[in-house]
């Protein structure tokens, strides 16, 4: 069975759990940013927690799965969880893995919401975030199998995502910036057979275009290298 196959599989059983649990849970379907790359392993999945949708339930969003979010290809150069991070890696002459068929954007838990408090505040949350964390290490294992996954938030993404994964093991770095002072905001990184897991602070957040520099830096070279 091929990519496309085996990716055609998982969305008609992830559609089917959402719509299972979605109507009673009443949060918009908001699982891929971007469109899949099936035709080739991605150099990176870059792994949000959940989208920034507070909208009620409108059904599973299936096409969302190969079409992603249009919003994305029309609007990400202005998103700053895109733009930053792209000006940082343009920065460190290091784009490629954020060049279009070379990535998959997705998140980690397909049901938007406000914040990521509101979303756990709802009931049933627990069981259907893990549910969710579970289908996602399913498709970024077994179908999309990138070089690395980049995850946007230690706290709200990395850590949920590699306790689900029931991985111990984690190096905390603090990359130099240009100057050769360390960063103000520090990385993780874990490995998963052969994948690397990179958290980093999320670029929405408040975060410098130095601290950031240092990150792309990181991302490009040495231990990161993806």
């Amino acid at each position: 069975m091929d990519k496309q196959e085996l990716y055609e599989k998982w969305v008609d059983k992830v559609c089917q759990y959402i719509k299972s649990v979605g109507p009673e849970f009443n949060c918009t379907s908001c699982a891929m940013q971007s469109k899949p790359v099936l035709d080739k392993s991605p150099q990176v999945v870059f792994l949000g927690y959940n989208a920034h949708e507070p909208f009620p339930y409108q059904g599973a969003n299936k096409e969302r799965f190969y079409e992603g979010n249009p919003y994305f290809y029309t609007e990400r150069e202005k998103w700053p969880v895109w733009g930053k991070l792209y000006a940082a890696m343009k920065w460190a002459k290091f784009t490629e893995p954020m060049e279009d068929g070379n990535f998959v954007f997705m998140n980690a838990v397909y049901f938007g919401s406000q914040d990521i408090k509101e979303l756990k505040a709802k009931k049933g949350s627990a069981e259907i975030i893990n549910q969710c964390l579970d289908f996602s290490a399913e498709v970024i294992k077994d179908i999309y199998h990138p070089k690395a996954v980049v995850c946007f938030s230690i706290p709200d993404c990395f850590t949920p995502f590699i306790n689900r994964l029931n991985i111990k093991e984690v190096e905390s770095i603090v990359p130099p910036m240009v100057n050769g002072e360390p960063a103000k905001h520090g990385v993780a990184k874990t490995m998963w057979g052969d994948i690397k897991i990179l958290g980093i602070p999320h670029p929405s957040g408040r975060i410098s275009y130095d601290d950031l520099g240092a990150i792309a830096m990181f991302i490009k070279i040495g231990r990161a290298h993806v």
